[in-house]
């Protein structure tokens, strides 16, 4: 008895050892998993300040990768921090996996800071790498505001044209003619009635 006993308890500690190999909480893509979720979550929750130190966290796991310093560059965004966001973002661009809610923070950022062309250029990096592309760290944040964006750019650029057919990507039924005043106005309203960040 004293032998399945023993046998038991060895066999127990060999699979805890076992466990514990596979699941090391120092391994830094373990450390930088955690620590970016517990970024967004905060990020999520408008806690700006722990979100802050949580991407740092991750950083100091992994410097490599691209979504801690994306996250920064978000909540620099809400902060109206646009001059900071734009240098985060830029250098988010440069670590490896950079993804669409990178490039269209950038995109949002270059947008209130005025510069529509990059501005423009960057969305459609973003909706080309995803053309479905939704940010889950803020309600309803998605494709369309970017397109919307999109429209405000060129409205702002003096494209109406080109301002139109973005309108039209989000609401097939508003026809104007952009080549009157009145078309020009009625645009301008639309855009202001469809943004939503």
């Amino acid at each position: 008895m004293k032998k399945f006993v023993f046998g038991g308890l060895l066999l127990l500690a060999v699979s805890g050892l076992i466990t514990s190999c596979n699941v090391n909480p120092e391994d830094p893509l373990v450390v930088y998993e955690e620590e970016l979720n517990g970024g967004w979550i905060a990020f999520t929750l408008k806690k700006f300040d722990l979100a802050y130190t949580r991407f740092h966290f991750a950083i100091d796991a992994d410097s490599a990768r691209s979504e801690a310093y994306s996250g920064l560059g978000w909540i620099l965004l809400k902060q109206d921090s646009l001059n900071q966001a734009v240098t985060m973002f830029e250098f988010a661009e440069l670590q490896k996996k950079p993804d669409a809610s990178l490039f269209a923070g950038h995109a949002f950022a270059l947008n209130a800071l005025k510069n529509y062309s990059a501005s423009n250029q960057l969305a459609d990096i973003a909706l080309l790498k995803e053309p479905g592309w939704i940010f889950p760290y803020l309600p309803n944040l998605n494709y369309n505001d970017l397109i919307v964006m999109k429209a405000e750019n060129y409205f702002m650029l003096g494209n109406f044209t080109e301002s139109l057919t973005e309108v039209q990507k989000v609401n097939q039924a508003f026809q104007i003619s952009v080549i009157t005043p009145y078309g020009i106005a009625a645009l301008a309203s639309e855009i202001e009635r469809l943004k939503r960040f």
